[in-house]
This record gives C-alpha cells, sequence and structure tokens, in this order.
C-alpha cells in the first residue's frame, strides 16, 4: 500500500481544570437554591453555570495536553465502528481523576493502578449534563465538575470511561458501571500534577480532544 494511500488518525486532548473557591461555591449554591425556589427544581452544580456566574475561578487554572488511548479503549472504538462495544455518547460516559502519577501504558485498565482505586486515591463520576459533545467537526469536548466533597486529593492522572449502562460517582471504574465490564478509555498522568483539591472547592474539568488526520 503507498503511503498516499493510509490514514493515519491521531488522538490528540488539551484539558483545563478551573478551580473555584469555597466563596464561589458558597455564593453559586445560594443562588441555585434561590433558583429553586422559584422554579421547583433544584439545578445542579456545573462548570456551564459556574462560567456564567464568575469571570474566572479564584483557585485558578491548570491546564495540560496529550494523552494515550488505552488497548481496551481502542478495542472499542473498533467494535463501534461495528455497532457494537461502549459509545462515547452523553450520558454515557464518565471522567475519572487520580492520583497515581505512573506514566501511561496502554495495558492499564483502570486509575491509580500502582496503588489500587480506592475513595483517597481514584474517583469517577458520570459527565456534566449533555457531555461529551461535538464542538465542531473533529472536535470532542468534555466535561465533568468535581463537587466540594469529591476528589479531594491530589491529582496527577485522569480518564475517560464507558459502560453498557448510565454511570454513577464512585472510587473505582467498575463499582461506576452495572452490568458489563467498563472500559478505561484513555490515560494521561502528570508527574508535577494539577494540585490538591480540598474539601469545600469544586474543580470543573475540561477537555477537547482533536481527531487529526
Amino acid at each position: 500500500m503507498e503511503a498516499a494511500d493510509r490514514t493515519v488518525i491521531r488522538w490528540y486532548p488539551r484539558s483545563r481544570i478551573e478551580k473555584y473557591s469555597p466563596d464561589q461555591v458558597t455564593w453559586a449554591r445560594g443562588r441555585l437554591a434561590r433558583e429553586f425556589l422559584r422554579g421547583g427544581v433544584m439545578p445542579p452544580l456545573g462548570g456551564d453555570r459556574l462560567r456564567v456566574m464568575f469571570p474566572e475561578p479564584e483557585g485558578g487554572v491548570a491546564e495540560d495536553e496529550g494523552n494515550g488511548v488505552t488497548a481496551a479503549g481502542l478495542a472499542n472504538l473498533a467494535l463501534v465502528l461495528t455497532g457494537g462495544g461502549h459509545p462515547l455518547s452523553a450520558g454515557r460516559v464518565c471522567f475519572g481523576v487520580g492520583s497515581d502519577p505512573a506514566e501511561f501504558d496502554a495495558e492499564q485498565v483502570h486509575l491509580s493502578g500502582a496503588l489500587g482505586e480506592e475513595p483517597g486515591r481514584s474517583w469517577y463520576k458520570p459527565m456534566d449534563a449533555g457531555y461529551p459533545r461535538g464542538l465542531r467537526p473533529s472536535v470532542i469536548e468534555g466535561q465533568a465538575t468535581f463537587t466540594e466533597s469529591e476528589a479531594c486529593f491530589g491529582w496527577h492522572e485522569w480518564c475517560w470511561g464507558t459502560g453498557p449502562l448510565l454511570p454513577e460517582a464512585h472510587h473505582s471504574l467498575r463499582g461506576a458501571y452495572v452490568g458489563e465490564p467498563p472500559v478505561m478509555v484513555n490515560r494521561k498522568a502528570s508527574p508535577q500534577g494539577y494540585g490538591t483539591k480540598e474539601p469545600g472547592v469544586a474543580w470543573v474539568f475540561r477537555t477537547e480532544v482533536a481527531l487529526l488526520g
């Protein structure tokens, strides 16, 4: 096969963590409570709303690039293309963060591989409503909001996971899904880390994945 006949698709993410302070979270909760009293439905504390409420997160921003697709993630994507597998569709995908800085290995199947998944070392939760979504052609945007008591540890890694049913927040990827085993689609480890999340703050993890030819 000639080189011109081959197409290589690259998976290239950019990530951004927006860190909202306890004062910002308290104010946002109060505003959401007032909306609840007026409309009868308690809105979630999500990244989209926080960005509307505040010009910038008082805790700062952490940014990073790159991420590897796991062997299980590649196999799942191949199944999706043929009508099987676990799709990367809104409501089915979870966002995971962990404390293990060990470098990427394609055979990894969950975060915190060296130490094991525990509430103080890893946390998975559904993406915010409407995510992941197509941001523009060939770009997928993911977002999850980790609220006051969630994932309170040093962040050194992140992933996307998908499974057979809607995920629930849990410290293990397997515990986040019911039914068939889920798949950790990708993983990024950062030796320097993204900071330590303390109780009372809310961190919004945003990722744009570009599929490049």
